[in-house]
């Protein structure tokens, strides 16, 4: 097996960077052991999400942990189109990193504050509505653009969340890979950070009576999923991606990136 953690994060980007609230929900399984709540906590804000990330990957650094695949439920890039349109007011980018920086140096207040909060000088998009190529593989994931302040959807939740993924990467590069950007294929030992859809996964389950939130069900799902496609040998060949051509895996996903479980 490649991981010994299994961890499902449904997230979301609503209210301020350290209130918890049950929109936010962190599940985790293990070989033995089916997904339970982290920690024991029924809510989380994104600071405190964060520092759980962190503190995980410390202990794998420490050597007192093992590896840990972690599906994170929001958008982990944006569409091709803002990587190759050089404007006023940002540059065109030819890597993921180089995107994160300059999104964490407009964005990263959200750590903060709230996403509503922030006058990026980025916005409005051109096109909010604009789909990244892995959103399009599925038939309801919506723009990590469209920050419609009525739907509180996946956008809110990307714009909130980038900016904790890139201080976990800048901080823990030596033990954490985050997929697809650091390749299809993480070294055996480093812990993953992936995106993932729990839409996906929701109808393949039975959940325990006490899970009553959709929430609560979408976390639980991912970590299942995870530990599943891993026991069974599976989650490597989801990994690499084997229905994509070559120029979508070398000029697409590298930049735009792929939810883990899309094919």
């Amino acid at each position: 097996m490649m991981f010994e953690h299994y961890v499902g994060i449904d997230y979301s980007g609503k209210g301020s960077p350290r209130q918890k609230h049950t929109a936010i929900q962190i599940y985790e399984s293990s070989a033995d052991v089916l997904p339970i709540r982290a920690a024991g906590q029924a809510s989380w804000s994104r600071e405190g999400t964060y520092r759980f990330l962190a503190d995980r990957l410390e202990e794998q650094r420490a050597g007192l942990r093992g590896a840990m695949i972690v599906g994170m439920d929001h958008g982990l890039s944006f569409p091709l189109s803002y990587f190759e349109e050089a404007t006023p007011v940002k540059p065109a980018f030819h890597d993921w990193m180089a995107f994160m920086r300059h999104f964490d140096g407009i964005w990263g207040g959200v750590k903060e504050q709230p996403v509503s909060s922030i006058a990026a000088p980025t916005l409005p998009y051109v096109n909010p509505w604009e789909l990244r190529l892995t959103e399009k593989f599925t038939s309801s994931a919506k723009s990590v653009l469209n920050l419609n302040p009525t739907l509180i959807s996946v956008a809110f939740s990307t714009h909130a969340g980038l900016p904790w993924l890139y201080e976990l990467r800048r901080k823990y590069a030596d033990v954490l890979h985050v997929w697809p950007f650091d390749g299809l294929s993480p070294e055996g030992g480093r812990s993953v950070i992936a995106e993932a859809y729990p839409s996906l996964f929701y109808n393949r389950y039975e959940y325990p009576p006490e899970l009553t939130k959709r929430d609560e069900k979408d976390a639980y799902a991912v970590s299942l999923w995870l530990r599943e496609q891993d026991a069974a040998g599976t989650l490597r060949q989801y990994m690499s991606l084997p229905t994509l051509t070559a120029r979508q895996r070398e000029a697409v996903v590298p930049l735009e990136g792929w939810i883990l479980g899309v094919l």
